[in-house]
């Protein structure tokens, strides 16, 4: 499908077409629910479930350089978006395993839930962030990861985050 301008949909506006069988949906409902006039069913948008760790060792967190966009070359915590279905700490261990090539364990409850937008289109995204700390191997960067980097308190507010909520999630992971 060729997108112009007047049939292009944004994160935030509701579906136009029913997902399942190409119909043509109804209006909006207060709700932000769409409804498709042949199967029934109701879509919405929703925000992406992403999760992220604030690692923490002898006093530091390690944060990663992103190696891709967006954000590239900027400050990031070790995470992505859960796959459908899985579990938070089963995404973020898996992710942790991708980016850094380590097993991790989780500590506690998620210190962190934050909505944000994500990249250029504007995603809608609810970050879970967890602290963690690893248990087998040594980090090194892999899949969308240039760089690791170990970084102390002192160090939070000079370090050039992606998102502006990860410093206050390294932050508290630090007990800070």
């Amino acid at each position: 499908m060729v997108r112009t301008p007047d049939t292009f949909v944004t994160a935030t506006e509701p579906f136009r077409f029913c997902p399942a069988d190409g119909t043509a949906l109804e209006e909006p409902r207060p709700s932000g629910s769409v409804r498709c006039p042949l199967c029934g069913r109701s879509w919405y948008r929703n925000s992406a479930p992403s999760v992220g760790a604030a690692i923490v060792q002898d006093g530091k967190v390690l944060v990663t350089v992103r190696a891709r966009e967006p954000y590239k070359g900027q400050i990031d915590v070790p995470g992505g978006f859960l796959e459908i279905g899985e579990h938070p700490v089963d995404g973020l261990l898996r992710e942790i395993r991708e980016e850094l090539g380590v097993e991790a364990e989780v500590e506690g409850a998620p210190i962190l839930l934050h909505p944000h937008t994500y990249g250029p289109e504007g995603i809608y995204v609810l970050a879970i962030g967890f602290k963690a700390r690893i248990v087998r191997g040594a980090p090194h960067p892999t899949d969308d990861v240039a760089r690791v980097l170990w970084i102390s308190a002192e160090e939070i507010d000079t370090t050039d985050f992606a998102w502006p909520h990860d410093r206050q999630f390294v932050r508290a992971a630090l007990g800070e």
